[in-house]
C-alpha cells in the first residue's frame, strides 16, 4: 500500500489515484486540523515548551522519506566533537523493539533493539546516542550519564515541545515537485509555508524552486549531495575503494525512503547494476530475503547500503556482499559550520533544568 500511496505522490499512478484520492483527501484535511490545533495551543501557551540546560541543534526535514538528513546528522556530530564539544544525538529510534529512553551501546545492541539508524550514527560517530519518544528525557539522560553539552536532535523538525538553538531543514528538491499535499495525499509532513520556521535550509537533489526561494527570504542555503568513501564487505569487515564496482555486474538492494538515489548513484560510480530490489523504508531482513538475493545469477556483487547493514547481525552472509559508505558533503561547508558553532559558543549560559513530563 505504501508504495502505491508513494506512485500516487509521483503522478505514477493516475488509475490509483482516482479510486484513493477521496480517502486521502479526507485523511490528509484531519491531519491539516490537528496541526493546526496544534500550533494554536503552543502559540496560546497550553502546552508548555521547554528550555534545555545545552545548546540543541535540530536536523529535520519537512516531507516524508528519505531527504540526506542522517549523514547531516552524523558530519555535524563529528565536527562537534572536533572543536571540543561533548555531542550526544538524541533521536527516537523508529521501529525499535526495546522501550524506555537509553543509551545505545554500540558494542552489543543490535538494530532490531534499538533501530537501525541510532546503531549506525553510535558506531560510525562513536558520540552517545540517547533514543526516546520523549527528546527532552532523552537530553536530562544524555547530560546525567553522558555529560553531553550539545544535543544534536535527529528528525526534529517537526518537534514543537523543546526550544532550539538552531534549526537546519534539509530539502528534497526531487520531492518538492511531486505535489503540495499534506500527507498521505502527498508527501509533506506539515505545511510547506513552515519553511519560514528553519534557521539553516540544506538543499539536496536538485534546485529550489520560486515557492520556496519565496518562503526563504534570507534564510542561509547551502547545497549537499552524496560523496561516496568506501566500500565494506559485510561478512569481513574489509573495506575496499568504491571504484570496485565499476563495470561489474551488480545486484543492488535497500531499504531507505528514496532507494532510487541509491541506485542512481551506483551507476554514477559506473556499476553496471543488472538488478534493483527495493524494500520499505527501514526493513528488517531475515535470512530468507538474503537467501534470496543470493540466488540471482549472472551477477558479481551485491551492494547495499550502510544503513541496511547493520541489520545483518546473526544471519549468514554471502562472500560478494558489500555496502557503499558515504558522508553529505555541503557546498562551502566552512562557512555553514563556522556559522552553527559561533551560534552555539554565544549561547547563555541557561540554568533551567529539563523537565521529565511527556507531551
Amino acid at each position: 500500500m505504501h508504495n502505491i500511496i508513494v506512485r500516487v505522490w509521483k503522478g505514477d499512478a493516475p488509475t490509483f489515484k482516482l479510486f484513493l484520492y477521496i480517502p486521502l483527501f479526507i485523511i490528509s484535511y484531519l491531519y491539516r486540523i490537528c496541526l493546526i490545533i496544534r500550533e494554536y495551543m503552543y502559540k496560546m501557551h497550553l502546552i508548555k515548551r521547554e528550555l534545555a540546560p545545552i545548546p540543541v541543534v535540530s536536523i529535520g526535514n519537512i516531507t516524508v522519506g528519505g531527504t540526506g538528513k542522517t549523514p547531516v546528522v552524523e558530519k555535524l556530530s563529528i565536527i562537534f566533537k572536533s572543536e571540543g564539544f561533548r555531542p550526544g544525538i538524541i533521536t527516537r529510534g523508529y521501529k525499535r523493539k526495546r522501550k524506555g529512553t537509553f543509551c545505545v551501546d554500540q558494542q552489543n545492541d543490535t538494530a532490531e533493539d534499538v533501530g537501525d539508524e541510532p546503531l549506525m550514527l553510535a558506531q560510525k560517530t562513536m558520540c552517545p546516542v540517547i533514543v526516546g519518544t520523549n527528546r527532552s528525557a532523552a537530553i536530562a539522560k544524555g547530560i546525567k550519564e553522558k555529560n553531553i553539552d550539545i544535543a544534536v536532535l535527529d528528525d526534529g523538525f517537526q518537534l514543537r515541545n523543546i526550544i532550539k538553538d538552531i534549526e537546519i531543514l534539509v530539502l528534497d528538491g526531487k520531492t518538492l515537485k511531486n505535489n503540495n499535499d499534506l500527507f498521505p495525499l502527498g508527501p509533506y509532513r506539515e505545511p510547506l509555508k513552515n519553511i519560514e520556521n528553519a534557521d539553516i535550509i540544506l538543499m539536496n537533489k536538485g534546485e529550489p524552486d520560486n515557492r520556496v526561494m519565496k518562503l526563504m527570504g534570507n534564510k542561509p542555503l547551502y547545497k549537499m549531495q552524496y560523496k561516496p568513501l568506501h566500500l565494506n564487505n559485510v561478512k569481513y569487515s574489509r573495506m575496499g575503494h568504491y571504484n570496485l564496482i565499476r563495470g561489474k555486474r551488480i545486484l543492488a538492494f535497500a531499504g531507505l525512503g528514496d532507494n532510487e538515489s541509491f541506485f542512481k548513484l551506483l551507476r554514477e560510480l559506473g556499476a553496471h547494476v543488472v538488478y534493483e530490489i527495493e524494500y520499505p523504508d527501514h526493513h528488517a531482513y531475515s535470512q530468507k530475503d538474503l537467501d534470496s538475493l543470493s540466488s540471482y545469477k549472472d551477477i558479481s556483487i551485491m551492494v547495499t547500503t550502510e544503513k541496511d547493514s547493520v541489520k545483518f547481525a546473526n544471519l549468514h552472509l554471502p562472500e560478494n556482499l558489500f555496502a557503499l559508505v558515504i558522508e553529505a558533503k555541503i557546498e562551502r561547508e566552512k562557512d555553514f559550520l563556522e556559522s552553527i558553532i559561533k551560534i552555539i559558543k554565544e549561547r547563555p549560559c541557561q540554568k533551567e533544568s529539563l523537565s521529565s513530563t511527556q507531551h
